[in-house]
């Protein structure tokens, strides 16, 4: 992602105390980056992980003296509550048993993630009406074996989901703090430490990531245009990268929100990086493969 800073952002309620013993999140808290900060807020800003209040640092000015950019920090007098945020975890979160780990997923902090899907599903009501396009789909997947043990070679039978990037990108403020074991990967990560900018990436990867990218424009390749013609919609790409290229079929991508008018807005996808010409590309991607993101999030992406 686009910032060192582990804290990417605050959460703010001047009506809201930080509870020691019952930590929840704080229901109607606005989310705060650094750089919207205010001196009325200083008693009021918490972490999005643990919950305990934090600090702007430095509190008068934008930058350090060294031109780094202003940041969110943990309180020293809240040292003793765990958080993750505190410094990064190299080799993943690991937990301490099965039941750690299927508590951690019951309490909404940790997910697996089987599969994303690929076919759009069948409406339960059996209509066959176009999806909105604010629909989230979600089933059970097969029960995982997953290695996030605390032990070498100790894996965990756990629960795991077939999602969408479309289900990421809901609560996408929340998801960023949450641990996910993704597809074809044996180690629980934040989603802010999975995901990867396009704009970093110089060459192909025949390994399935996570990615995001920010458009630069998006046109139906089409002489004629009609859903079943590739849109090509570029993203902005690394300096030595001619170009970034996703190429899906125009009824589909216009489905998920993105059309000719699409510049500047961020897409999310699960793929393969190949070879397009002198450029790079992603192509055949499922429908809950990508997804667009809601503007009101795009700000935690390119801070």
């Amino acid at each position: 992602m686009a910032s060192d800073n582990r804290i990417k952002h605050a959460l703010h309620d001047p009506k809201w105390s930080y509870d020691e013993v019952n930590r929840v999140r704080p229901s109607n808290a606005a989310m705060v980056l650094p750089s919207e900060y205010t001196k009325d807020m200083e008693e009021s800003l918490y972490c999005p992980e643990c919950f305990t209040p934090i600090s702007r640092s430095p509190k008068d000015k934008d930058r350090f003296s060294n031109g780094r950019s202003c940041c969110f920090m943990h309180r020293s007098s809240y040292r003793d509550i765990p958080c993750s945020l505190r410094t990064p975890l190299v080799d993943g979160k690991k937990y301490l048993s099965e039941e750690d780990a299927k508590q951690a997923i019951t309490s909404d902090q940790l997910a697996i993630i089987s599969s994303f899907m690929t076919e759009r599903p069948h409406r339960p009501d059996g209509n066959a009406e176009p999806y909105e396009q604010s629909a989230v789909e979600d089933e059970d997947g097969p029960v995982a074996q997953v290695p996030i043990g605390r032990h070498r070679g100790e894996t965990f039978a756990l629960p795991s989901r077939i999602t969408t990037i479309a289900g990421l990108c809901r609560r996408f403020d929340v998801n960023l703090y949450k641990y996910f074991v993704l597809p074809n990967t044996d180690v629980a990560r934040k989603l802010s430490d999975i995901l990867i900018d396009i704009a970093t990436v110089t060459e192909e990867c025949a390994v399935p990531r996570l990615y995001y990218g920010t458009v630069l424009r998006s046109r139906n390749a089409g002489i004629h245009p009609k859903p079943t013609n590739i849109r090509m919609t570029r993203l902005q790409a690394h300096p030595d990268i001619v170009d970034f290229t996703i190429k899906v079929p125009a009824g589909e991508q216009e489905e998920k929100g993105i059309n000719d008018e699409s510049a500047g807005r961020i897409v999310l996808f699960w793929g393969k990086i190949t070879s397009n010409g002198v450029g790079l590309a992603v192509s055949g991607l499922g429908w809950g493969e990508f997804a667009l993101l809601a503007e009101k999030y795009q700000k935690f992406l390119t801070v």
